[in-house]
């Protein structure tokens, strides 16, 4: 990697500087991993280069394009949710694609999904059109880096992982079509941050209407999402709101990327508004 430069704390804040968000969901990450993955997560976690790709993606999304938080705490929560539905998945039976095509196994999958759910959005700080590609150039030098240091001698893993990862990432929009449940779980995962803290700042910024306001909005009607075992499907994904606006999440937001998704025939997904009933999108 190229030297690092003096960067004005105007711009970026001291990566050093943990925020306790940031610390809370660090902590919540690795207290259930283990072996490479824990490895990986411990490195990724404490990266200045991508911290600050990060911190940038979101001074982009959220200043300068009103749009809502895309930065390191939505990386963690999107790597802690995507571990946790691949953990149900799996306790459920289900074999990820690496294991099924006999490629490698479910260690792997986890380490293939956290590079990619980590890295995803990196390229929001070129453009929000067709980020996920800009996420990939500016991501690889990172996956192959920590590639080649989980696996040293076993060159033919590495590479496998390389593409998984990069599809967890092309797929995250749901504008490609993805084939493995690793990407599918990745795309999944980064739908379900969508309770109001991810649109708390841009909402602060009080602007005028534009482009993006109904994604901040209906993400402040949500007050929790919560992914646990269903009763008929290995995955629920449950999300609480204050009132109808936050159905838009589900219907604009979420739906879509599960419709794109592999997994979907392992989900449940419901909204719990008020005393209402569970309202299911999918069971």
């Amino acid at each position: 990697m190229e030297p690092h430069v003096e960067i004005p704390e105007r711009i970026f804040p001291d990566w050093k500087a943990v925020s306790p968000k940031e610390e809370q969901l660090n902590q919540a990450l690795l207290h259930r991993a283990e072996g490479q993955v824990r490895a990986l997560l411990e490195d990724l976690l404490h990266d200045e280069d991508i911290y600050l790709y990060h911190s940038y993606a979101n001074a982009v999304s959220v200043r300068r394009l009103g749009y809502n938080d895309h930065g390191p705490v939505h990386a963690r929560i999107v790597t802690y949710n995507a571990l946790k539905i691949l953990r149900l998945l799996h306790e459920d039976g289900l074999p990820t694609s690496l294991e099924e095509e006999e490629v490698a196994d479910y260690e792997d999958a986890q380490v293939a999904v956290v590079l990619g759910a980590f890295l995803h959005d990196l390229g929001m700080g070129v453009t929000r059109e067709a980020h996920e590609w800009h996420s990939i150039n500016l991501a690889d030098e990172f996956i192959k880096g920590y590639l080649r240091k989980l696996y040293p001698d076993d060159w033919a893993r590495q590479y496998a992982l390389r593409a998984l990862t990069h599809e967890a990432i092309i797929g995250h929009m749901a504008h490609a079509r993805i084939h493995s449940v690793e990407a599918g779980v990745v795309l999944v995962a980064d739908g379900t941050d969508m309770a109001k803290g991810r649109s708390r700042i841009p909402q602060q910024l009080g602007r005028d209407p534009m482009v993006g306001d109904m994604h901040r909005y209906s993400a402040g009607a949500i007050t929790r999402v919560d992914i646990t075992s269903g009763e008929a499907k290995p995955v629920r994904i449950a999300v609480t709101m204050e009132n109808v606006t936050g159905l838009y999440q589900i219907e604009e937001v979420m739906m879509t990327k599960v419709k794109a998704s592999p997994i979907m025939p392992h989900l449940e997904l419901c909204a719990l508004l008020g005393e209402e009933p569970p309202r299911f999108y999918l069971r």
